[in-house]
């Protein structure tokens, strides 16, 4: 089922690049009324993900 017509909180966040320079992500889905747990884990693995700071070059 999409998350969308569950209702359960999700979200997709870069988390490391492939060795071919492609982006690696990482998809959270939590239980329902569940966004904060699902927003501290993002803000966690953001704390440790490698690409932490990394902006595209425009």
């Amino acid at each position: 089922m999409p998350l969308n017509v569950t209702g359960l909180p999700g979200l997709s966040m870069r988390f490391g690049t492939s060795r071919e320079g492609l982006p690696i992500n990482v998809q959270l889905v939590g239980s329902w009324q569940a966004e904060t747990t699902i927003l501290h884990a993002a803000s966690v693995l953001e704390g440790v993900s490698p690409v932490r700071g990394l902006h595209a070059s425009l």
